[in-house]
């Protein structure tokens, strides 16, 4: 269930933003009736429900922010563009079709691509083509006004951001029919060959005569289809609008905005504004603090024992993060001679074989037979008992729950001339775990 001993989180959005919140109650793809609708969280991308984001609940419709930037996008990218390209536009079949085709065209392009892909009006190909509007061109990469709280240079910096990035490496690719004059080209993606005749889809910025077989026309990153044929190029690759952005700048992990100010929070090889980096169930900071890392989200200690921590098998208590455990086939054990030991005679099994029966363990075969153990010999047992969590100085909960438990220290300012080059930022501040320091 959701909302399980969650605290109470922080808002700064009011109820009138709420309300005009157009995917508001919106159901989540993911979670079903276990989230009970959309409703967009103060700061972060996501819902305060299910904590899915946005686009893992229906949208019915592109949304009019969306809508508003995709025009805007468009546009600019004409002005900057030396094709004739247009928009693309709707048809009655379709959502959405790439621009300049004829009707049979159309459908030898989509033929190419996966049915559930496919932009039928009112169809999964839509929802899907929705989806990833949301997911690859993210309004907050682009326009100050959906973003929080971003103070003049910022707004500025991204405006200049953005204007680049478009003036640079915004393209959308041009579907046409390969002419069956020439001897064929090789697709850049799968490197297989593009015959005379076939449906190729091309992309001016990538240079003369690069193509893609529509099905191969994918991001480099995160080999997504290119929605709506919108590309960023960028060393030789083409990328979706927000994997290109990420190549530039960092982006925050909790609130999803490119990272403009001058420091920033820097953790497992992920970003974070300062002020963001903090509990993903309480939203505690945790500058200085112990943190687990769960699914790339960062919990205090008490919120992850609250919500992650197992249950003793013998005394029913939970096994804190701190504490030896023992685990065997889903069963766990506090790692004491009290809990792990005969269900039958109480002989204490840490370090020796143990033999399990009905989700219980005994010592010894007339143990589990409910036999007097005194007759028999404890070498019947089949089973050796694997000690987990040995060490709780170090890593007392990795097996737990997969990733060690970690403190951020502030370890020494990291300037652009450190970064690398895709990637650079000023004076930001890099925070690493106990185990990574010298």
């Amino acid at each position: 269930m959701f909302l399980r001993g969650s605290k109470k989180r922080r808002s700064t959005r009011s109820k009138q933003q709420e309300d005009e919140d157009p995917d508001g109650g919106q159901p989540c793809t993911r979670c079903g009736d276990q989230c009970p609708g959309f409703r967009v969280h103060g700061w972060r991308k996501i819902c305060v429900h299910c904590k899915c984001a946005r686009e893992e609940h229906v949208v019915r419709s592109v949304p009019g922010q969306l809508e508003k930037m995709m025009t805007k996008l468009v546009s600019d990218f004409q002005r900057h563009s030396i094709s004739d390209d247009d928009s693309g536009c709707a048809s009655e079949e379709y959502a959405w079709v790439p621009p300049g085709l004829k009707p049979e065209q159309v459908y030898q392009y989509f033929s190419c691509l996966p049915e559930d892909r496919v932009p039928y009006v009112n169809s999964p190909g839509e929802r899907q083509r929705i989806k990833q509007l949301l997911h690859q061109l993210p309004a907050h990469d682009s326009e100050p006004q959906y973003c929080n709280s971003l103070d003049e240079e910022e707004k500025k910096e991204l405006r200049l951001f953005s204007q680049q990035r478009k003036r640079e490496n915004l393209g959308r690719g041009v579907v046409r029919l390969f002419p069956v004059t020439m001897t064929g080209a090789i697709c850049q993606q799968c490197g297989r060959q593009i015959c005379g005749g076939d449906i190729a889809v091309f992309a001016g910025r990538a240079g003369h005569g690069s193509c893609w077989h529509p099905q191969c026309f994918q991001c480099s990153s995160c080999s997504e289809l290119l929605v709506d044929l919108i590309y960023f190029h960028q060393d030789g690759q083409i990328y979706c609008g927000r994997h290109h952005a990420e190549r530039l700048k960092p982006r925050c992990q909790a609130c999803d905005e490119i990272i403009l100010a001058d420091q920033c929070t820097e953790a497992e090889g992920r970003y974070w504004h300062m002020k963001h980096f903090c509990c993903f169930e309480c939203e505690a900071s945790l500058g200085g603090r112990r943190y687990i890392m769960r699914e790339s989200r960062p919990y205090c200690c008490a919120c992850y024992e609250s919500l992650y921590a197992e249950y003793c098998d013998s005394c029913g208590e939970h096994i804190g993060i701190d504490q030896g455990q023992m685990t065997y086939e889903g069963q766990h054990w506090h790692a004491v001679e009290s809990c792990f030991c005969c269900a039958r005679c109480r002989l204490p099994l840490l370090g020796r074989p143990f033999l399990p029966r009905a989700g219980l363990i005994f010592c010894s075969r007339p143990c589990s037979l409910g036999e007097d153990p005194d007759n028999s010999d404890s070498c019947d047992s089949a089973l050796q008992s694997r000690r987990v969590a040995s060490a709780p100085e170090k890593h007392p909960q990795q097996q737990q729950c997969g990733s060690p438990l970690n403190t951020l220290y502030c370890r020494r300012t990291v300037t652009s001339s450190d970064l690398p080059s895709e990637n650079r930022r000023s004076n930001r501040n890099q925070m690493r775990s106990p185990d990574e320091r010298d």
